[in-house]
């Protein structure tokens, strides 16, 4: 099979909790995958990783097997498909089929995202190219014609749905920022539309909180005064991209108010905020798992549109097929 050289591994939130993902992405030798790079027996790869799935793309070399690589990765619990399951796990994976909401448009996104920055750094083969925008034509299509995401909640959507239902109104609520990612730049936008008392923003750069600041009317604080601005703030929403915790409950917990109730939702993975914080009776600390569990709305509804359309892989599966024997023509 000409596609028995793509394969795919990793781990997504079906099989590991979030303690569990976060100990994969601080663990995971990302160094080994540059080095079987450089070695050659891997061609050329992408990594797509978001706040549920870490997963490598691959085209490995003739000469190096699937079963080389798992045991050169020697690491328990991912999963590997190769070949056509591979691509089909991919399709899957960017109609939304392997989404926690069914057919939403971030998976899309950060899939043209992470091709896009193997692209530039110059890991994608011709073959990963042509998969990658098989897939990508095949993500917008599928959405343009099963309308699967029409009204559909995103992540930031659910997150901002999540807060408004653990506060009696955000009108009198200030809010504190922590991380300016797509997902905390997201959440701002949806913020634009509510009514709330004060909203403040911290990064790592000051000049992009700064940019970002002017868009949005948030006032801008410096990363290293995120401690103090807590104490201020009424709901604290992080989402950075730090390997390690940025609140620690030693360093935060002798600042706070006592009479006052603080809500963190860590939205990061790993997680930004020190789960120790959660056992003080005046602090309500919610993560990415505990949002997700309010996501059940119109679920029957999108699962018959992934079955009706389900079709859509089969044809791009099919003509990735077409294209690899009319290549294998050319060449002999």
């Amino acid at each position: 099979m000409y596609f028995g050289d793509f394969v795919v591994f990793g781990i997504n939130y079906k099989e590991y909790e979030l303690n569990e993902r976060e100990e994969f992405i601080k663990s995971f030798p990302k160094n080994l995958i540059d080095s079987l790079y450089n070695n050659k027996k891997i061609k050329g790869y992408i990594n797509l990783s978001t706040c549920l799935r870490v997963e490598y793309y691959l085209e490995l070399d003739s000469s190096y097997s699937i079963e080389m690589l798992r045991k050169d990765l020697n690491i328990d619990g991912l999963f590997f498909k190769s070949g056509n399951e591979g691509l089909n796990y991919l399709f899957r994976v960017v109609c939304g089929f392997e989404s926690i909401i069914k057919g939403e448009d971030q998976i899309l996104s950060q899939i043209k995202k992470s091709y896009s920055i193997a692209f530039e750094k110059k890991h994608v083969t011709s073959n990963l190219n042509v998969i990658f925008n098989k897939a990508i034509e095949l993500g917008k299509k599928f959405r343009n014609r099963s309308k699967i995401a029409h009204n559909a909640l995103s992540l930031e959507a659910i997150s901002l749905k999540f807060i408004k239902s653990r506060v009696d109104n955000l009108e009198d609520k200030s809010i504190l920022i922590l991380g300016l990612g797509d997902l905390a730049i997201d959440v701002m936008e949806l913020l634009k539309k509510e009514k709330y008392k004060k909203l403040t923003i911290t990064n790592r750069s000051y000049h992009r909180a700064f940019e970002i600041s002017e868009i949005y009317g948030a006032n801008v604080i410096g990363f290293e005064d995120k401690l103090n601005q807590i104490v201020k703030s009424d709901i604290i929403i992080s989402a950075t991209s730090a390997p390690h915790l940025i609140v620690k409950k030693d360093e935060i917990i002798h600042k706070l108010d006592r009479e006052k109730e603080y809500i963190f939702l860590d939205l990061a993975v790993p997680r930004d905020i020190d789960t120790e914080l959660a056992k003080e009776k005046n602090i309500y600390l919610y993560n990415i798992d505990d949002v997700w569990k309010i996501y059940y709305e119109n679920l029957e509804n999108r699962e018959a549109l992934l079955n009706q359309f389900e079709y859509l892989i089969e044809e791009q599966i099919l003509n990735l097929e077409k294209w690899a024997s009319y290549k294998k023509e050319i060449k002999q």
